[in-house]
């Protein structure tokens, strides 16, 4: 099998980019960084402490926007200051270094960073796939690839390499009968993937919401939902911070897990509300809104398949240990 590593070089080297501002969000300063009281202090004070939340710039994030204006956040004493990167790859070195207090990843980069001995922890869920899929490879629409086996010897966009989209791929090739090594990834944030789909540079993409709608309504067609072949219901993505914060600052950690599980279940139960505030966030058109999958918001950790993605990352060799599934998971309680 294909052998993908994370070098401890890479993280050393996101976290000075994380410092310079290249490829992750702008820092916003906190009382946990500043000198100043830290946050589970002030919050006994009645003022509101400020937390930093990197997110990516898709449709999910809509709802942290949509759970900070119905107040959620502001009913536990916190004041998000929402930044965004191009992945949870990117997002995770300005956590480590105290620069960000929260942010959302996939379980894949979370993991390879455990296996690369940073103490990553997940705080609570975020959200999940769906039995329709809402990460999807697309081909250009008359494209000769029309399963996930036709994807041998093609070069395929991803935002982040060696994460869940190479990941789930691979696996979903394989399911298919194909060789999962003969797939080329390369790296490209989501905006940038329909032009270079339609100009020939890539012969596939693979993308969220919105971008899936809008491709797959103009110069492209689906190929494979790739997490629904793999790991069916997995979580896309999760809210982490550092174990030194998540120790530290213990009482505003749980207060961040319970604004963040009333924003999803807000969102669950008001799925026209997340539509409309992606519309508001995003610019999105709104007849294309109406249009996109959303994901399966909040709920309890899904531990099993958190270990299910653990499972594979070891198949294809992505990690240098077995995945550490308990340490990435240990500050969220037992169901």
């Amino acid at each position: 099998m294909k052998k993908l590593t994370l070098p401890a070089l890479a993280v050393a080297t996101a976290l000075t980019l994380a410092a310079c501002g290249e490829g992750t969000p702008s820092s916003t300063d906190s009382g946990a960084d500043n000198g100043s009281e830290s946050p589970d202090a002030a919050a006994g004070d009645g003022e509101l402490t400020e937390v930093t939340v990197g997110t990516l710039p898709i449709l999910p994030t809509a709802v942290i926007e949509l759970g900070i204006d119905e107040g959620f956040f502001e009913d536990e004493g916190l004041e998000l200051q929402v930044e965004t990167g191009q992945g949870g790859a990117a997002l995770l070195p300005a956590v480590m270094s105290g620069s960000m207090d929260f942010a959302t990843g996939n379980p894949i980069s979370l993991l390879q960073a455990r296996d690369q001995g940073l103490d990553v922890r997940v705080v609570s869920s975020y959200t999940y796939d769906t039995p329709e899929g809402v990460h999807a490879v697309l081909a250009l629409a008359d494209s000769d690839i029309t399963s996930a086996k036709d994807l041998e010897g093609k070069t395929v966009a991803v935002n982040t390499l060696k994460s869940m989209g190479d990941l789930t791929i691979m696996e979903a090739v394989a399911q298919d009968g194909g060789d999962p090594e003969a797939v080329t990834f390369v790296e490209m944030p989501y905006p940038n993937m329909e032009q270079a789909l339609d100009r020939g540079d890539v012969d596939a993409v693979w993308t969220p919401e919105p971008f899936m709608t809008i491709i797959g309504s103009g110069i492209g067609k689906v190929v494979t939902y790739p997490g629904v072949e793999s790991v069916e219901g997995h979580p896309t993505m999760m809210f982490f911070s550092s174990g030194e914060f998540i120790d530290g600052e213990a009482e505003t950690v749980q207060k961040m897990s319970t604004a963040i599980n009333a924003a999803m279940d807000f969102a669950s139960e008001n799925p026209d509300a997340v539509r409309a505030k992606a519309i508001e966030m995003l610019d999105l058109d709104p007849a294309l809104a109406e249009k996109v999958v959303l994901e399966d918001f909040g709920g309890p950790v899904r531990r099993d398949v958190v270990q299910a993605f653990g499972d594979l990352m070891d198949k294809y060799g992505i990690l240098e240990n077995p995945a550490d599934v308990e340490g990435l998971l240990q500050s969220v309680p037992q169901d």
